[in-house]
């Protein structure tokens, strides 16, 4: 993921996040990486259940799973987006990403006559799979972000917004920042046209 990708995916998400959407475009790196180390030292969870941080987990490590590089499950993307669920989005925003969370599962039950995760995996990557390709190619423009929020809350668009705060979480922890993408966490500073 370049720069460039990173703060598409901030964007997405300031909507939500109103600390996001106050910060300059350097210093989201510096946000989530409180975030993080707060999350990691949290003792239990805040927003979500046991059954929704369940499900969170299982979703975050299909779409990142371990493999020769650290999975979503390794950095703990599942504590960061309570944190963030707790801390610092609208409680409309919190809402419905749990009727999010809510509506795939009941996806799964609907599908399979199983929460998503009682499913067999097989099912759950399929379920994920097919959340998956119904996502906009292109990002959505802030008019279509807003029609989208007037409309009652699906699978489909629970699974969105779950995903960009998957991502956001996973590529801001420190072994991902650091050793998959070999970026600072916190970007150093920037001197423009260095006089000789």
């Amino acid at each position: 993921m370049d720069r460039r990708q990173f703060l598409e995916a901030v964007a997405g998400i300031s909507s939500m996040v109103p600390a996001l959407a106050l910060l300059p475009a350097i210093e989201p790196g510096a946000f989530a990486a409180s975030l993080h180390a707060r999350a990691q030292a949290a003792g239990r969870l805040r927003t979500l259940s046991e059954a929704q941080d369940a499900t969170l987990e299982t979703i975050a490590e299909i779409l990142l799973p371990q493999t020769d590089t650290v999975g979503a499950r390794a950095v703990a993307v599942n504590r960061f987006i309570d944190l963030l669920l707790s801390e610092s989005m609208l409680e409309a925003d919190r809402d419905r990403f749990l009727e999010g969370l809510a509506a795939i599962d009941a996806r799964s039950q609907s599908l399979y006559g199983a929460a998503f995760v009682a499913a067999r995996r097989v099912d759950q990557e399929a379920l994920i799979g097919a959340l998956d390709g119904q996502l906009p190619v292109n990002p959505l423009t802030t008019a279509e972000r807003a029609a989208l929020e007037r409309q009652p809350i699906t699978a489909e668009t629970g699974y969105a917004t779950l995903k960009q705060l998957v991502v956001f979480a996973y590529f801001t922890s420190e072994p991902v920042a650091k050793g998959l993408i070999h970026s600072p966490v916190i970007p150093g500073r920037y001197d423009g046209c260095a006089h000789t």
